[in-house]
């Protein structure tokens, strides 16, 4: 975790490696959780095997959420802030499986089930204007 107010060279949030994610938000918030703001960059992370298994009634908001668009929360980063993600082997059951709700570019997104016939497997809450060079496969909504 970075933290603080004055910036530093290393802020950046990188080379992070994240495998085998079996839970859910008992508080309905997200399941995994990427923020960065005030120019810190995340870049370079490997997120894979993640199964929620959060109940219909109980469902999580998010499985995987990137970025946050409140502005107590830092805003939608610069497009290029957040970048080289590579998320593989998702089941959801959550509102949202996988929520951009800030930036991402030159990123990788497979195989994503999608349990939550109520919504789409990558919801773009920020918009698509802040994503850029996204490779999406094998991403499947279960009705």
């Amino acid at each position: 975790m970075v933290a603080g107010t004055a910036p530093t060279d290393d802020d950046d949030i990188s080379h992070i490696i994240i495998r085998d994610v079996l839970g859910h938000s008992a508080g309905r918030c997200q399941i995994v959780r990427f923020l960065n703001s005030n120019g810190t960059k995340i870049h370079d992370i490997i997120l894979e095997n993640v199964i929620d298994d959060s109940t219909p009634a109980d469902r999580a908001n998010v499985t995987i959420r990137i970025g946050d668009k409140n502005p107590a929360w830092g805003g939608v980063t610069p497009l290029g802030d957040t970048y080289g993600f590579i998320i593989n082997n998702v089941h959801s059951y959550s509102r949202h499986c996988i929520l951009v709700a800030g930036s991402l570019s030159e990123s990788i997104i497979s195989n994503v089930i999608n349990h939550n016939p109520a919504t789409e497997p990558i919801t773009y809450e920020s918009g698509l204007e802040y994503t850029r060079d996204l490779t999406l496969t094998n991403l499947r909504t279960l009705h």
